[in-house]
């Protein structure tokens, strides 16, 4: 266990993490989550109880579980690469919920708005594809910015064009991203309602 010290290998885990093609955003929280072991660690040793007792002190800090395994699987794959195999700990085990949380389910109102909605928002997308031209997978390049020029930057397989939209479409499209508010996180459906 000598020399089992976190220094300056958190610049070499990076390197890893890029040379390994991780996204960004794994990245980014990868060496958070990493950086602050290696700041819990204070020069300590690293060694498998250390690691279980900071998983265990995250756990009572009050961090979610979910976000404590996060952390782990941050922390073991530094260890992995680290070659510290030994050290790496397992994920808190979770029981799956088998319910849900009453705040986060849809009333019997916006169950019953959810065809209009969707209606309105395909008649937009077919208003777009039709009067455009533009293929299905290019819907993403308007946005309300193209709207408001009257034209997208379309960027697919190494071509770049210009898609010139018209006014009424526009308008359209403008008053809609105008109305749309963005939704609670919700989902799953109500119970009916009692008679």
């Amino acid at each position: 266990m000598e020399g089992r010290i976190i220094g300056s290998d958190l610049q070499k885990y990076a390197a890893y993490l890029r040379r390994e093609e991780k996204s960004a955003g794994t990245i980014e929280k990868y060496l958070r989550d990493a950086a602050a072991f290696a700041a819990h660690m204070d020069g300590a040793p690293v060694t498998r109880e250390a690691v279980a007792a900071w998983r265990d002190g995250l756990m009572a800090q009050g961090y979610d579980p979910t976000a404590v395994n996060s952390m782990v699987a941050a922390v073991n794959s530094l260890l992995r690469f680290l070659g510290w195999e030994e050290c790496r700990v397992k994920a808190l085990r979770l029981q799956r919920r088998m319910f849900r949380d009453q705040s986060r389910e849809l009333t019997w109102e916006e169950y019953g708005r959810l065809p209009e909605a969707a209606l309105e928002r395909l008649r937009l997308i077919m208003d777009t594809v039709c009067s455009t031209g533009i293929r299905v997978s290019e819907l993403r390049f308007i946005t309300v910015e193209a709207a408001k020029k009257g034209e997208a930057r379309v960027s697919l397989k190494g071509k770049l064009r210009t898609i010139l939209m018209p006014c009424k479409l526009c308008r359209k499209l403008l008053k809609y991203a105008k109305k749309r508010k963005p939704p609670a996180a919700r989902y799953s459906s109500p119970d009916a309602p009692s008679l």
